[in-house]
């Protein structure tokens, strides 16, 4: 997306938390971690439950204000595909994902459903995982079988008074779906960028079933994930991968940008897996292009 898409250490500075002085401290001390701010937020919550409700009060209205103006940086308003052909890379990564494939995405944005669905391999009805949504799941299974997984949440997730999350199906989202029904009806969107998955059973449905993924699967390819310390999910998700019975060999690669950027993930992936010593890493130090370069057909 170039530079429309903001990365990590971007979406803070862009923040506009003055009416807000209570997270101004947090603000200032995680700066400019995005996931570690929405995480001090969520502990002040806690915090102050049971003996300040009124200040508890305040740092949730605070949260849900950084989550609407985080969803206007990275919404299908910023961030659009409206064909395949203008975005190479994503058209090529998306040819080469295999049937039955799981795709996990720490991701808020779109841009990733959107080409899939522009593919014609999947499909947002069952698609995603979720049985929330009043539709069949056979329209997902009918094509590729690919899931996704918004493991961090998303901008058409859409709050719900219910345990689960409804998801945003509409034209606006997906081109020329015509769907009947659009549940978001202009609630804000849900994203769970914290260390602390308390929010909505919904996202523990997706990290359980990434889990069975990692779980059923002889590959794993990551994409530029940092994989850092203070994820445990995603730590204990990684865990399982190995586990597939009667698999003598599992392989793994790492794309990032910087050869040094792939030692370090290649180290502290082999730290997580289970059965390291049957795994084999492949590096792609020149980003998602060099290996789509690399990659057969």
């Amino acid at each position: 997306m170039g530079l429309k898409a903001p990365l990590t250490d971007e979406i803070m500075p862009q923040l506009m938390i003055s009416d807000f002085p209570e997270i101004i401290e947090d603000y200032e001390k995680t700066f400019p971690d995005i996931e570690q701010f929405i995480t001090a937020l969520d502990l002040g919550c806690l915090r102050f439950a049971r003996t300040n409700l009124s200040l508890a009060g305040r740092l949730d209205r605070a949260r849900d204000n950084v989550v609407e103006q985080i969803v206007k940086m990275v919404d299908v308003s910023a961030l659009s595909v409206d064909s395949l052909d203008n975005f190479s890379d994503l058209k090529k990564f998306i040819e080469i994902v295999p049937s039955k494939s799981t795709i996990l995405t720490l991701n808020y944005d779109c841009v990733l459903d959107q080409g899939l669905w522009l593919s014609n391999r999947w499909s947002p009805r069952g698609g995603y995982f979720a049985t929330s949504f009043p539709t069949s799941n056979d329209e997902n299974k009918q094509r590729y079988n690919i899931l996704l997984l918004k493991l961090h949440g998303s901008t058409n997730f859409c709050n719900s008074p219910t345990e689960y999350f409804p998801i945003e199906i509409s034209d606006r989202i997906f081109y020329g779906i015509n769907a009947q029904i659009n549940p978001c009806n202009g609630q804000p969107h849900i994203l769970v960028m914290s260390y602390l998955k308390i929010y909505h059973n919904g996202i523990m449905q997706l990290w359980r079933k990434a889990i069975e993924s990692f779980k059923e699967a002889d590959k794993l390819v990551i994409i530029g994930c940092s994989l850092r310390e203070e994820d445990t999910f995603l730590k204990f998700a990684l865990y399982h991968f190995g586990m597939k019975e009667n698999t003598e060999k599992f392989y793994i690669d790492v794309i990032d940008i910087g050869e040094e950027n792939c030692r370090s993930l290649e180290s502290k992936v082999k730290n997580l897996v289970a059965r390291p010593d049957q795994q084999e890493i492949n590096l792609y130090n020149t980003g998602l292009e060099g290996y789509l370069k690399a990659c057969p057909g």
